[in-house]
C-alpha cells in the first residue's frame, strides 16, 4: 500500500451541498481552471451534477465534477453538450518534479476509485493542461486523443490578418465587398433562431437559453452577429471569455448564403475585437477534416486534450452504445 494514502480522504458531495464559492475560486486558481468548471456553467448545462472533492493532508489538491444519468434502469456519464472539457482539476503545485507526479498519482487513482462504478459508460474529456492520466489507463480506462485548435492573440491585428491563410482572407474581403457587416451583440434570439431553422445541432436549446443567461450573468459572455445592408442575418456567433482565453462556443449560418464569407468574418470580428488581456482564441476543436481545414485557414495550430472511456456492456451490447 502506498504509504502516504492514509493522508489522502476523498468526497463526492451533491451540488446543493457543495460551498460554491470555495468550488469556484478552486477552479479559477487551477491550472486546468475553465468555466466549463464553474459551479454558474455546470448548473445551466449539466443539472445534478456532484463534486468529487480530493484532500491531501488535509489540503484540497483536486476536484472533478461527476454526474450519473439513467435510461432504461442504465447508469452512465456524458460529457455535456455546450462543454468542450471537465475531467480532473489539480490545486497548483509548488513541488520538485518527482514529487509532484507522486502526488498526482495519489490524486487521480482516488478520484478513479470514486467515480460510481455503477456506470455502464463513461465518456469524459479533460483538459489540454492535465497531465497524469495513467491511474484511469491501470483502472480499464480507454484513453484517446482529440484535438482543439488555438490561434495565439496578437494586440497587432495587421499582423494577425496577414498570418490568415490566403482562402481565409479572401472571403472575409468578399464578405465586406458583398455589403456584409459584423457587429456585436446583447440579443442571440435571433442566432438561436437562425440554427433552429437549419437543425444544425442536436442540443437542447432550452440548455443553451440557460448557459447564455449564465454567461451574460458574469460577464462571459459574448455574441457576434453579421447583416447584410438589408437587415437580413447571415449568421451568428456566441463564444464566452474564460480568463485569458477566449473560447468560441456556438454558431449558425444560413446554407444559402454560407459562399459570401460570413462566418470567416465573424470569427475575425471576434479575434479583432479581442482585449489585450486574451492570450489565446479556442476554436473548440472538431475531428472532422473540413472543419479542420477552415479553422486551420485562421493561422490555429492543433492541442491535444484526453478522452477517458469506459464501456462495461455486455459484448454483444457493446457495439450498439458506441459513437
Amino acid at each position: 500500500m502506498d504509504s502516504n494514502a492514509k493522508h489522502i480522504e476523498t468526497l463526492i458531495v451533491p451540488r446543493h451541498e457543495l460551498d460554491g464559492a470555495l468550488w469556484n475560486s478552486f477552479i479559477a486558481q487551477s491550472p486546468q481552471g475553465a468555466n466549463y468548471a464553474m459551479t454558474w456553467y455546470l448548473d445551466a448545462v449539466w443539472p445534478t451534477w456532484q463534486g468529487i472533492l480530493v484532500f491531501y493532508k488535509g489540503k484540497l489538491q483536486a476536484v472533478m465534477p461527476v454526474r450519473a444519468s439513467s435510461k432504461f434502469g442504465i447508469s452512465y456519464c456524458l460529457q455535456p453538450w455546450l462543454c468542450q472539457y471537465l475531467g480532473i482539476f489539480f490545486a497548483s503545485m509548488e513541488l520538485k518534479n518527482e514529487k509532484a507526479w507522486a502526488l498526482k498519482k495519489r490524486l487521480v487513482t482516488a478520484v478513479a476509485d470514486t467515480i460510481p462504478q455503477n456506470l455502464k459508460k463513461v465518456v469524459l474529456n479533460f483538459a489540454p493542461e492535465f497531465d497524469y492520466p495513467l491511474p484511469f489507463h491501470w483502472a480499464g480506462y480507454e484513453l484517446r486523443t482529440r484535438y482543439t485548435y488555438w490561434l495565439d492573440h496578437n494586440p497587432d491585428k495587421q499582423l494577425l490578418f496577414g498570418n490568415l491563410n490566403e482562402r481565409t482572407r479572401t472571403y472575409i474581403n468578399k464578405a465586406g465587398r458583398s455589403g456584409l457587416t459584423a457587429s456585436n451583440t446583447g440579443d442571440v434570439a435571433g442566432i438561436i433562431q437562425l440554427s433552429r431553422e437549419q437543425e444544425a445541432y442536436p442540443l437542447d436549446y432550452n440548455v443553451l437559453g440557460k448557459l447564455w443567461a449564465a454567461l451574460q450573468t458574469n460577464n462571459a459572455g459574448r455574441a457576434i452577429e453579421v447583416r447584410d445592408k438589408e437587415g437580413r442575418l447571415h449568421c451568428g456567433l456566441l463564444y464566452h471569455v474564460s480568463g485569458q482565453k477566449q473560447i468560441h462556443l456556438f454558431s449558425a449560418l444560413d446554407p444559402a448564403t454560407k459562399h459570401l464569407g460570413g462566418m470567416s468574418l465573424a470569427i475575425w470580428h471576434s479575434i479583432e475585437q479581442a482585449v489585450d488581456d486574451i492570450r489565446i482564441h479556442d476554436f473548440e476543436g472538431s475531428m472532422l477534416e473540413p472543419v479542420e481545414k477552415f479553422f486551420r485557414g485562421f493561422n490555429t495550430y492543433p492541442v491535444p486534450y484526453l478522452q477517458i472511456r469506459k464501456n462495461t456492456f455486455p459484448k454483444p451490447l457493446r457495439w450498439m452504445v458506441e459513437d
